[in-house]
């Protein structure tokens, strides 16, 4: 029981302050005044005076891949729900059976494991990546997070193999006509699920929301902040009428638009000089960066960091009119890619929701609260602080209303019930730095 709380319940609603909740059997069982609300006399009480308590935040983009132990990152960070969106599916749900068995620490998962690609995209691609170096090795970590679409018939034969296998979803990246696509979302919709991914290059924005695909990831919309007042109201009504949410992952740009050399040694910093949080990056995450870095330098057809960070800021502008016209944002990072952190990186994420997009706090806790669980069909379960529903719950010594930074001020975690507490979270912290030097 948390006693004497200010609560931000994730629906829009005001702060509510001198509250108590109260939690059992990993359910929220009353929250109420804290005058009004009874409870044994035997019950763990958590004084909450003086403090914040929101939803358990998700990270509606991440990769599930090269953890080596670092996955309570994201219960350490207040992050109790994740969205992966593209990893290899039988690794990914035996995390997801350890974590609900009680056997490993870690957040709730939602997963499309496998991306879609289109065949010959694929192919291409391949083929590059052999002729920049990568050995072989490489190229099969790489193909087996994706799998080749080439026609129809395969597109409908995938769908129903993933969603058989246990995908809760289906994620797409490329398609290899529009007739693939159109069945991609077509045999999702009829699996009683969705289709998710990038922005799909051969098709409208319109034509993908009409297709099916609930949300459009990243920030990369070249030339749309172009389009006239009424092609836009067009795009924003496919979206609005579809309920597509964008996931803009923006703490992914920092390194994109910075310096090589600097962003060679934020990847390098496995010490943690630059970046304290670089001390609990894996060694297979951390070689992926260093290599990354230095084939983005080595080619000589990437724009240069300048030019990349004109092209988002174009894209920016352009959602920045869709939230405006009522289009719903998710927080997401695409964690692990280079310079960002599991768990830690989705503060990040928050915060510059707020400065780019000009969100207020409460729609950027929104958007890692109560949207992602709206998208997922979970607001029975988990999105808000209401009762009957499951307590994940992060304990805040500010508020977050005030400042969106002050979500990174936490004082406990509570997931599925179970509280982590100051103390027991820099254990985790201690033990997965060790874990990662070894």
């Amino acid at each position: 029981m948390i006693r004497d709380v200010t609560v931000i319940d994730g629906t829009g609603a005001a702060a509510q302050p001198g509250m108590t909740v109260v939690i059992q059997e990993g359910r929220i069982s009353e929250v109420g005044a804290a005058a009004s609300v009874r409870y044994p006399s035997s019950a763990e009480v958590i004084d909450g005076a003086g403090k914040y308590l929101i939803p358990g935040l998700w990270d509606s983009h991440v990769h599930l891949r090269d953890l080596e132990g670092t996955l309570p990152l994201f219960i350490v960070n207040g992050v109790t729900t994740v969205r992966d969106m593209g990893s290899q599916l039988p690794n990914t749900l035996a995390l997801r059976a350890r974590i609900e068995s009680g056997d490993l620490v870690g957040p709730r998962i939602k997963t499309s494991g496998p991306i879609v690609e289109s065949a010959s995209w694929l192919g291409q691609y391949v083929d590059l990546m052999r002729a920049q170096g990568a050995d072989e090795e490489g190229v099969q970590k790489f193909l087996s997070t994706r799998i080749a679409v080439a026609d129809t018939v395969q597109a409908r034969q995938v769908v129903d193999s993933l969603i058989a296998e246990g995908a809760d979803f289906i994620k797409i990246r490329h398609a290899e006509s529009p007739e693939v696509f159109a069945t991609v979302g077509a045999a999702a919709a009829e699996a009683g699920t969705h289709l998710a991914g990038h922005y799909v290059w051969i098709l409208s924005l319109e034509a993908s929301a009409d297709g099916g695909q609930r949300t459009v990831e990243h920030n990369i919309f070249p030339g749309f902040v172009s389009r006239t007042p009424a092609q836009k109201r067009e795009i924003f009504d496919a979206l609005l009428r579809n309920e597509v949410y964008l996931t803009p992952t923006l703490v992914t740009n920092a390194m994109q638009t910075a310096p090589f050399e600097r962003a060679g040694a934020l990847a390098a910093d496995s010490a943690g000089v630059i970046d304290p949080r670089n001390r609990y990056v894996s060694g297979a995450i951390r070689a992926s960066w260093i290599e990354t870095v230095e084939m983005n330098a080595a080619d000589e057809e990437r724009p240069p960091p300048g030019v990349i960070a004109q092209m988002i800021a174009g894209s920016n502008r352009f959602i920045v009119e869709a939230r405006e016209a009522g289009v719903r944002i998710l927080a997401g990072t695409d964690s692990p890619t280079t310079g960002t952190f599991f768990g830690f990186s989705l503060h990040d994420e928050l915060a510059l929701l707020v400065s780019t997009y000009g969100m207020t706090p409460m729609e950027a806790l929104r958007s890692a609260t109560a949207l992602p669980a709206e998208l997922m069909g979970l607001s029975e379960e988990l999105g808000t602080i209401e009762a009957g529903k499951r307590a994940d719950l992060v304990l805040l010594d500010a508020d977050p209303l005030e400042d969106i930074e002050n979500t990174k001020q936490i004082d406990a975690v509570i997931a599925g019930g179970r509280v982590f507490d100051r103390a027991e979270r820099e254990t985790m912290l201690n033990q997965i730095e060790e874990h990662v030097t070894r």
